[in-house]
């Protein structure tokens, strides 16, 4: 990945991988992750910068239980996130209002990190256009990368091997 410092904004390489595994990567500059408000699993209100590592890469998965991408790319997410929960900090955002699916879909896929729920307009914030939404986030809370819809499990860790690499 590229990523150049310019004035406090990143010049960073989004990918949007389709099941075939093809790449296609465009520009797009972004700056800090705008501040998302959300709500955890006890109903209690938490502004997603709490959640965020300073001392890690963060990845943010962000999906809706209503999207079939988003379930078939669970067991991909508990792989992904049993491979290099040591190295990267992970986070989940649910577009739902509702709790006990959330909690439900979180325990049956095995998916042991944090998980919020966001409302439409912290999605927006966030410009989710397709389902699933990566965002990897780095120790400055710089938005790094952007995955948009269904990926393999391959290519997103072989992306965060090499991104981890370059940061240390």
């Amino acid at each position: 990945m590229l990523c150049f410092l310019f004035a406090g904004v990143i010049t960073a390489r989004i990918f949007f991988i389709t099941d075939s595994s093809d790449i296609e990567a465009t520009n797009i500059v972004y700056d800090t992750l705008p501040s998302i408000t959300a709500f955890n699993l006890h109903s209690e209100v938490v502004n997603l910068s709490e959640d965020l590592n300073s001392g890690k890469i963060n990845v943010i998965f962000v999906y809706s239980l209503g999207c079939n991408s988003c379930i078939s790319a669970a067991n991909k997410w508990a792989e992904i996130y049993a491979l290099k929960k040591n190295e990267i900090n992970f986070l989940g955002l649910a577009y739902s209002s509702d709790r006990e699916k959330v909690r439900s879909f979180v325990q049956s896929f095995k998916l042991d990190f944090k998980h919020r729920l966001i409302d439409q307009h912290n999605a927006n914030k966030i410009q989710v256009n397709d389902w699933p939404t990566i965002l990897g986030v780095d120790r400055n809370n710089n938005v790094l990368f952007k995955f948009e819809g269904s990926m393999s499990t391959d290519s997103l860790s072989s992306y965060l091997s090499s991104n981890i690499q370059m940061k240390k």
